[in-house]
């Protein structure tokens, strides 16, 4: 069996939704074979460094339990970064999402391709603040820390989420799709729970109802499309009174699903598609990640 390592990383963004992007990283990340994430840090938002005259940026650190070497973990996160639309145009530049392996175990690589430690991390408080938080043993990250704050800052982004993620007993069977990853986010961010179709009327459990011509009907032939538009305009109030960029939404459901949703015969079989409230977030300009 191949021995399980700690490695640490540091996610960066500040072009379009940054928010957006660092959490799409992190469930990527999560999802990568060999990888899963074991601690996140808070997010920071931190002027630019090297080249100043552009956005601030999102910070936040993670550390991840891995069984993949340090190579292949980097090409990993590298294509993690392409996915994310990540174009290497200008050293120290934008971007959309970087993603850096700062350690990785106690091992020291030092090749074109790879430096562990990273070389430049003891320079950089948006490296070290957030990264001591998951790893406060490392005495060298406090040592190198610098006390002038003025240009980095701690912030508790809000994020849309379906609630039966969060553990919630909301889902038409009555029970939850609790997310670990999304646990370990739960001190990073401020979550704002939504149910859509709690909140359009539906009991819970209920009948499961999929989406046919445009139509929510249920299992029992009854149409509940008016409960799932309710639920929906009252998700997009919420989104909006507390300035939601992002949602984490249940995938494949007929109200939070996002890019595949049921066929609307009860088959399993999914086809390209929208749940109701996740067309009406995207509509409004509201980022989604299906989890």
């Amino acid at each position: 069996m191949t021995k399980e390592r700690l490695a640490y990383l540091s996610l960066g963004s500040n072009m379009g939704n940054k928010l957006y992007y660092i959490v799409s990283a992190i469930q990527r990340i999560n999802i990568t074979n060999g990888v899963k994430v074991s601690k996140i840090s808070s997010f920071y938002e931190t002027a630019p460094w090297g080249v100043t005259e552009q956005d601030s940026f999102y910070n936040i650190a993670l550390e991840i339990k891995t069984t993949i070497l340090p190579f292949e973990l980097l090409r990993n996160l590298q294509r993690i970064e392409i996915e994310l639309s990540r174009i290497r145009e200008l050293r120290w530049g934008p971007r959309t999402i970087d993603i850096d392996i700062i350690f990785y175990d106690d091992l020291k690589i030092d090749i074109q391709e790879l430096t562990v430690p990273h070389p430049r991390y003891i320079d950089r408080n948006f490296v070290l603040k957030p990264m001591y938080e998951i790893h406060p043993h490392n005495e060298l990250l406090l040592k190198y820390m610098k006390r002038d704050n003025s240009e980095i800052k701690k912030i508790n982004p809000e994020i849309l989420v379906s609630s039966c993620l969060l553990g919630e007993n909301c889902n038409y069977k009555g029970g939850n799709n609790k997310s670990s990853l999304l646990e370990k986010l739960e001190n990073s961010v401020l979550y704002i729970k939504i149910c859509p179709e709690v909140m359009g009327g539906l009991e819970t459990p209920r009948v499961p109802a999929e989406i046919k011509n445009n139509r929510v009907i249920n299992k029992e032939n009854t149409d509940v499309t008016e409960e799932f538009n309710k639920g929906a305009y009252l998700a997009l109030e919420k989104a909006l009174a507390n300035n939601c960029s992002l949602a984490l939404m249940k995938g494949k459901s007929p109200s939070c699903g996002y890019g595949k949703i049921y066929s609307g015969d009860f088959t399993g079989k999914l086809v390209e598609g929208d749940g109701v409230t996740a067309k009406l977030l995207i509509k409004n300009k509201i980022d989604i990640i299906p989890i």
